[in-house]
């Protein structure tokens, strides 16, 4: 088994292991951290969409309606040919699954990034589908990429490959980390 591998079923173990509340609570936790990030950022970067994702298992988790005192308009992934680019909703988002079906295509200022395991220096593990590797391989928001996961999914000891894509930030429940290199 790879050390990428051996990452994800530590990490997917872990995440397993925290009931609703405590995901809830820390979720809570990194979606202020999150928010107050892109408020400063929005200083030197006007922001006007921002490229969200919605969680799966596991994955921090947003409350809306504390977005809605920010003038942002949200975009969500949505699968195009062998990747996924970002959309306007213009339906309702889906209660289930991770892509919005229909929308306005656009590129967000910023991308707020899930993943399974983060480095400090801002490597990522996703989930192995690549998508996000995919989309940034081409494309790099003005504002960056913002890389978030909870404290208990930041580690060491993995060498990033060829088409893995250094996050800009990782914000996590507890701090943001200004990613260097």
């Amino acid at each position: 088994m790879s050390v990428k591998e051996t990452l994800r079923n530590d990490i997917k173990h872990v995440l397993r292991g925290l009931s609703t509340e405590e995901i809830n609570r820390k979720s809570h936790l990194l979606e202020s951290q999150l928010l107050q990030y892109l408020a400063t950022l929005e200083n030197n970067f006007p922001l006007s969409v921002v490229g969200l994702y919605l969680p799966l298992r596991g994955e921090p988790r947003w409350e809306l309606d504390r977005w809605a005192e920010f003038p942002w308009q949200l975009a969500y992934p949505s699968p195009k040919d062998e990747g996924m680019h970002f959309l306007l909703p213009t339906q309702p988002l889906p209660k289930k699954g991770h892509w919005i079906g229909e929308g306005s295509e656009c590129e967000p200022d910023v991308i707020v990034v899930p993943g399974l395991v983060f480095t400090e220096q801002g490597l990522r593990i996703g989930r192995g589908g690549g998508f996000y590797d995919r989309l940034l391989a081409n494309w790099k928001p003005k504002a960056g990429c913002l890389g978030v996961c909870f404290e208990e999914q930041l580690r060491e000891g993995f060498e990033p490959e060829a088409h893995d894509k250094k996050m800009n930030v990782i914000i996590t429940d507890s701090r943001v980390i200004e990613c260097k290199g």
